[in-house]
């Protein structure tokens, strides 16, 4: 971005005059000489472009595909483009970027059953980029951009078009932390059957640091929709921060949010919500020469007010659909007192309130106690054991619910040991159980729940060259009640990565989950409730690369084999990311040489691919030339 400072026009300034100074520091006392060849012009700005710097490429491709269901697609494209840059005045004060591309394309599709399908094609793409004071404390950009996703040259699936322009603004001052931060960001993705996705994302995000207080703003609003009409989504956010924090002891912090989501689906089916919430927490520890400070058993209070406001709404096929909400506040009180280094008390008393539609109020309180017993991890040999215990007790009471106590014993131990191999080789070994019981009045039960979970990990740091991790954990629960139940976890973690050799290296990542819960049953020690289907659950994310920076001994002559899978998609579009694709790539296997002569650059790509559901098999070429 930044260009040469040689090729720009200077100015000139008149003798013991100051300087004025970029924004992007503190001013200096220098002056200036005068010159009656460069008089002075407006404030000292030189209204002048620098030399345009001028580059651009020229590629040729060729690609070949086919899909699952027999359908088959080649096409060849030529693509050439250009690209400037240049400045007003200095590199800090304005920079101007622009560029122009042509894609010539022929394309021949066909399935089996059907007669082929030639079809030739011109396209432009162009993008033009405007920064204002560009590392200055108030920097301004404006990008836009038109591009075709024939020009990546290693696209998967039909062929679109994409439009985008973003504007960002921010703001400090020149001593400080405050921040402000503004984003608009617009785009539309048009696929070569004339349907469009389009997506406006916006930002604002405002920090004010002050002696004692702390605020933070937040806004945030995005918008997707299709072509078709069918789908749409919008989501909107507010936030308000303020933290309080007079004395290290003392810490207030209140959070004010507010969510409102509107999705549209197929057959005109609807749904809506809006949340309001707003939260305080407050916690004090006091500190030597204050009330209740005891240095060898520290005392911590804190307190919580919550109040939420929840709307919903749905209708399907154009009908009306059903509209709820619900009130909820509730204030907690707690105290945290340690006894000792290995006991700890802990009480409080609670007030909460909840309204569902028109129906009255219910009116809840409660106070509980709970003690625990941490004791510092005992040495069995080679083995360190650590034993917990907990025993808890509540009362509540509620308007529509006469009062009603519990209780609850909870006993928890847990062993581990770490092996060392050599140098750099760690395995570690643990094992942990647990065994509650849980007694609520007016079910006259006692619920039981029984714990176990085990893990092993591997670590290993071979000479520099070659680093490893590897995990697995295992957890089954067990509970007993009316309501029985079970749950159970496997988890696999696996990390590597080799440096084979000077040009060589490979790396793997991967996570393996899975998750089954028989049932719905009450938690024995909580008493929540559990809202897993039964059955197992799996979740995989894994990638595999190989990289060779000189394969067979040629120099610049490069090989990269990719291999990744996910079973979830995190980037939607719907959800307001604009940088989400156009469809869900779930597994992918690639092999690419790349080849570098000068300016002339080489690529052969071999990819097969799931892409939304649907097995893909493509090869591209292309021949590019820079300049």
């Amino acid at each position: 971005m930044l260009l040469p400072g040689s090729a720009a026009y200077s100015a000139a300034y008149a003798p013991g005059v100051q300087e004025p100074d970029p924004p992007t520091g503190d001013g200096s006392n220098g002056t200036a000489s005068a010159s009656s060849a460069e008089p002075l012009a407006g404030s000292g700005i030189r209204w002048q472009l620098a030399p345009w710097r001028v580059g651009g490429t020229l590629s040729l491709d060729l690609s070949s595909q086919r899909l699952g269901a027999g359908g088959r697609s080649s096409q060849s494209a030529l693509f050439g483009d250009i690209n400037v840059a240049s400045y007003v005045w200095q590199p800090w004060f304005i920079q101007l970027r622009g560029g122009l591309g042509l894609l010539l394309s022929s394309a021949h599709s066909g399935q089996q059953d059907n007669p082929s399908n030639d079809v030739r094609s011109t396209a432009l793409t162009a993008n033009v980029a405007l920064a204002v004071f560009p590392a200055s404390r108030f920097p301004f950009e404006l990008r836009a951009d038109m591009s075709d996703s024939r020009t990546l040259g290693d696209a998967l699936g039909a062929a679109y078009r994409s439009q985008r322009v973003s504007l960002s603004q921010g703001w400090r001052p020149a001593r400080g932390n405050d921040n402000l931060q503004l984003n608009l960001d617009f785009s539309r993705l048009i696929a070569a059957d004339g349907g469009a996705d389009t997506l406006t994302h916006f930002t604002a995000t405002g920090t004010r640091q002050l002696t004692e207080h702390y605020i933070e703003l937040g806004a945030s609003f995005s918008r997707n929709d299709s072509s078709d009409g069918e789908s749409q989504s919008r989501l909107a956010a507010l936030t308000a921060r303020h933290n309080y924090h007079p004395v290290p002891d003392l810490n207030v912090d209140t959070l004010a949010t507010y969510n409102d989501a509107r999705l549209r689906g197929a057959a005109g089916t609807e749904f809506g919500s809006d949340v309001r919430q707003l939260s305080t927490l407050v916690s004090w520890r006091p500190r030597d020469g204050q009330w209740l400070h005891a240095p060898d058993a520290p005392l911590q209070v804190t307190g919580t007010a919550r109040w939420v406001d929840a709307g919903s709404s749905g209708s399907s096929g154009g009908s009306d659909g059903a509209v709820s909400s619900a009130q909820a506040f509730n204030a907690t009180l707690g105290v945290t007192k340690d006894l000792s280094r290995t006991w700890r008390l802990a009480g409080a008393v609670s007030l909460g309130q909840v309204r569902v539609g028109a129906s009255p109020a219910i009116v809840s309180t409660s106070a509980n106690a709970a003690a625990t017993w941490v004791p510092t991890a005992l040495r069995l040999a080679d083995w360190q054991y650590g034993p917990t215990a907990a025993v808890s007790a509540s009362l509540s009471r509620s308007s529509q619910v006469d009062g009603r106590h519990s209780a609850g014993l909870q006993l928890a131990h847990s062993l581990a040991r770490s092996f060392v191999f050599g140098a750099g080789h760690t395995l570690a070994l643990s094992a942990s159980q647990s065994a509650g019981a849980h007694y609520e009045s007016g079910r006259d039960e006692v619920a039981k729940v029984l714990s176990h979970s085990a893990g092993l990990s591997w670590q290993a740091l071979g000479d520099g060259a070659s680093q490893t991790f590897a995990s697995l954990t295992l957890s089954d629960s067990r509970s007993s009640a009316k309501d029985s139940g079970s749950f159970q976890l496997v988890n696999l973690q696996l990390t590597r990565r080799t440096q084979l050799s000077r040009s060589a290296s490979w790396s793997a990542n991967m996570t393996l989950q899975s998750t089954r819960s028989e049932s719905t049953p009450g938690e024995a020690l909580t008493g929540q409730q559990r809202s897993d289907p039964s059955g197992w659950q799996q979740f995989h994310s894994a990638s595999l690369s190989y990289e060779n920076q000189r394969v067979f001994g040629v120099p610049r002559l490069r090989f990269t084999a990719l291999l990744a899978a996910n079973s979830q998609q995190l980037e939607r579009r719907s959800a307001g990311d604009i940088d989400a694709p156009l469809e869900r790539i779930s597994r992918s296997l690639e092999g690419r040489l790349d080849y570098a002569i000068g300016r002339l650059e080489a690529r052969l790509i071999a990819r097969q691919a799931n892409l939304d559901g649907k097995s893909v098999s493509a090869v591209f070429a292309r021949l590019q030339r820079r300049f």
